[in-house]
């Protein structure tokens, strides 16, 4: 690593306690995935998400390369670049978006072993100097922690090792690793707390099924709060039951690790979605997002307590990441993750913003008492930008953004017919008491305005847009025989033109 100039102190001690970090989190990382059987994709997974979230990454990739070329590839993100092709680079590279990707090259000795990009926003007044030099800092660290995870691999070298991970894409997937009675498939994603694995049942109930397994991060199971609030996730999940929201099978706790068994939702989030596509969503495909969206928010908000009381549940981190768009056509919203229910035991200190800043209501962005109105105002965001491709109140940073949110009014795009964007402006009232009362309320209103599209519809919508995906999943799904399973064929003819 090339030596670097500190602007001052404060830049050197923060520069610091990002590589301590980096050190920690990787023997942390590195040390579970022994002790679970997890393979090295599994620990790329939470490495990649957690070192995106240091330097506020918005994407990122880690490459790996065996002795014929690439075996293993994570992507963080919409990197809006060719990762066979960036991952040849070293060092800053800007790109068309006016972002700036930090590439780094994995080395062992001579041996070219890979790389690592971040995909970062930002002036960066020194070239980007700091930040390439945490980057280089976190390939170093990411180099020795894969060395360590080959020594105890067969082979006769380093790369032929790195080959023994390539994997077949059209081969059934074999469980590795274990936690608790689920066998460990491939990972899914990876968040800020927590991260999700496609796993197998194993036992009299359940055999076989695929679930989505939910895992507090290794370097986070020690932290008494966060480990509170996962708990309180799983607690309140246990509760919820509505097709529109993600259905939990079983919580518990392994080797001192606690995790979630969900519902595997076969599908997109609205997120990629967006992404995908050139231009915004049909109107009635954008509002049967949502609406079903809203069908599983108001179960939530009428949850009781076991005495009966109302828990006034809110979910407070909406946002089109987790409204998931299934390939059978059905939405399910997910990661209740910062929910706060009346007799919840996880407190969040006076003033604190927990949630993502560009969906918050204000009241949430000026950490006051919220209510169920508050999602609402979010969906209608959510919706705004479905229908707009733009995100309402995006500003460039986030405390710009938040003044938006609490000050600023919307214009009506012309683009959105009149009676639906009265619609959606009433959800979007900067005072709760001017939203609509209850999220059946708000759905009952869009599907009025805008009759959505039926399930078999953005069954077929999804299916069109995303066939990797589909097959993807279809594979997971696959018996040991190799035959499709029912549901990958049934989605496979449902995405079929009709004529």
């Amino acid at each position: 690593m090339k030596a670097v100039r500190f602007p001052s102190l404060e830049a050197e001690v923060a520069f610091l306690r990002g590589l301590t970090s980096v050190h920690r989190m990787a023997d942390d990382i590195l040390e579970d995935c022994f002790e679970r059987g997890l393979d090295l994709d599994t620990a790329l997974d939470v490495f990649l998400t957690q070192c995106a979230r240091m330097v506020h990454a918005a994407a990122g990739f880690v490459m790996v390369r065996g002795t014929r070329g690439p075996v293993l590839t994570r992507v963080l993100g919409t990197l809006g670049a060719d990762v066979f092709e960036v991952a040849k680079h070293s060092g800053p590279l800007r790109q068309q978006d006016g972002r700036m990707l930090f590439c780094t090259q994995l080395t062992l000795g001579k041996l070219n072993l890979g790389a690592l990009g971040l995909l970062v926003e930002g002036s960066f007044e020194d070239g980007g100097q700091m930040v390439m030099a945490l980057v280089e800092a976190i390939g170093e660290q990411l180099d020795s922690a894969m060395l360590g995870f080959l020594a105890l691999m067969d082979g006769q070298g380093v790369l032929e090792r790195l080959d023994a991970l390539e994997v077949d894409e059209n081969a059934t997937p074999v469980p590795h690793g274990r936690i608790g009675r689920y066998e460990v498939v491939t990972p899914l994603g990876t968040g800020g707390m927590a991260q999700v694995l496609v796993a197998r049942a194993r036992g009299p109930e359940g055999l076989g099924r695929l679930v989505a397994l939910k895992r507090i991060l290794p370097h986070l199971s020690s932290d008494p709060v966060m480990v509170q609030q996962f708990l309180d996730e799983a607690r309140i999940g246990l509760q919820l039951a509505h097709p529109n929201l993600v259905t939990v099978y079983d919580i518990g706790e392994a080797q001192g690790a606690y995790y979630i068994a969900m519902e595997l939702v076969r599908g997109v989030d609205l997120h990629r979605m967006l992404h995908a596509s050139k231009a915004p969503l049909p109107a009635a495909v954008a509002v049967a997002v949502v609406v079903q969206g809203l069908r599983g928010l108001h179960a939530a908000h009428l949850l009781q307590g076991e005495d009966g009381a109302p828990m006034n549940l809110v979910h407070r981190d909406l946002s089109p990441h987790n409204l998931m768009v299934g390939f059978d056509g059905r939405v399910k919203v997910l990661d209740f993750g910062v929910a706060k229910a009346r007799a919840q035991r996880t407190v969040t200190l006076p003033g604190i913003i927990k949630g993502k800043p560009l969906y918050m209501s204000p009241e949430q962005a000026r950490g006051e008492r919220l209510d169920g109105r508050s999602d609402l105002f979010a969906m209608g965001l959510i919706l705004y930008e479905a229908l707009t491709g733009q995100c309402a109140f995006d500003r460039g940073d986030e405390l710009t953004s938040l003044h938006a949110i609490c000050d600023e009014a919307l214009a009506w795009p012309e683009s959105i017919p009149l009676p639906l964007w009265e619609v959606m402006s009433m959800a979007m009232a900067k005072r709760p008491e001017r939203r609509f009362r209850t999220a059946q309320e708000m759905a009952d209103r869009l599907a009025a305005v805008m009759p959505p599209v039926r399930e078999e519809e953005l069954s077929r919508f999804v299916s069109h847009r995303f066939p990797d995906r589909l097959r993807e999943l279809g594979r997971l799904d696959r018996p040991p025989s190799g035959r499709a399973s029912l549901a990958e064929t049934r989605a496979l003819a449902s995405a079929k033109p009709s004529r």
